[in-house]
Order: C-alpha cells, then structure tokens, then sequence
C-alpha cells in the first residue's frame, strides 16, 4: 500500500467515526428531558361496542316482532357518554307483504335524530323487498346526558317484516 491509499483510509475511517458520533448525538437528543407525553386510554374512532335489538338474532328472523325486542339499549359505564358512529336497520317483507313505514326515534342522544325504515308489499313466495339503512357518523352523535342509557327504537311494530338493527360507538368520559 501506497501513502496515497493509507491517506484515503484514515480520512474514511475518520469521516466514518464522525458520522457515527453524529447519529450517537441525535440518539441522545431524543432521549434528553422535556415533555412526558402518555398515550389516552380512549380512542374516539374506535368502536367499543356494539350493540343490537334486545331479542337478538331471532329478532332478525321474527315476522311482525314485537317493539321491546327491536329496541336497542347501550348502556355506558358511569360518567361515560355514549358516541354513537353508526346505525344499520335492515328489513325485508314477508310473503304476505303489507306496506309498511316505521319512524324510528332515539332517547339521549343529542338532537333527537329519527329515521324512517320503510318496507314495500311483496306478495312473492320469496320476499324481494329489502329495505337498509346504514349511516355512519364519522365525528359521532354524543348523548345528552352521561352516564344514562341511550334507546333506539321503532315506534310501532312494522306489519309483516323481518327487521334487524344494530348500533356501533364508543363510550369516553368527555
């Protein structure tokens, strides 16, 4: 080996050096004092529950069901609120296919939102009238009050229709 070449490997092993004591630096910068930050236990865009008619799943296959095992109830953990991103009704006439139109309402939640869930006449052997109602709310409707349970339910029993509902959100104490 020439001096040219041991020249040119000392100013590599150098420059080398000096970049590796420069990321050591940045390293330590990072763990220098300052500002704890702590990650919330809450996650307000994931959902936490998930909630359906009070009969369940025979509700969803029961003709003319009754407007107690429609109702959805989500009950919060005291002092949380309940943030409510979604709702899906669905419906389908049955044989013997009356129209039919149910206004759903809500209790606790805030602005009393409602929903129609409207079911046409199928007189088919196999129903054709399907009716779905799937909203979601990407910031959340928030209930009124914390700690109370919100209710999502038709005001009447709609004639001659499966119908099938389910809720999605989050409870948070803020």
């Amino acid at each position: 080996m020439d001096n040219r070449m041991k020249l040119l490997g000392g100013a590599a092993a150098i420059a080398l050096g000096a970049g590796l004591l420069g990321y050591h630096h940045y390293a330590e910068a990072q763990s220098a004092l300052g500002t704890v930050t702590t990650q919330s236990g809450y996650k307000a865009d994931a959902a936490s529950f998930f909630a359906q008619s009070a009969g369940g799943r025979t509700t969803c296959s029961t003709s003319q069901d009754s407007v107690a095992n429609l109702t959805i109830t989500i009950t919060p953990p005291s002092g949380n609120y309940v943030y409510l991103t979604g709702l899906y009704i669905e419906g389908l006439a049955n044989a013997t296919g009356a129209t039919s139109t149910t206004v759903w309402s809500s209790t606790n939640l805030t602005g009393s939102p409602a929903w129609l869930s409207p079911t046409t006449a199928t007189a088919a052997a196999n129903p054709s009238g399907y009716m779905s109602i799937a909203e979601i709310y990407p910031t959340a409707i928030k209930s009124t009050a914390a700690g109370t349970a919100v209710t999502i339910l038709p005001q009447a029993t709609t004639a001659s229709a499966f119908l099938c509902a389910h809720a999605v959100g989050y409870f948070n104490p803020t």
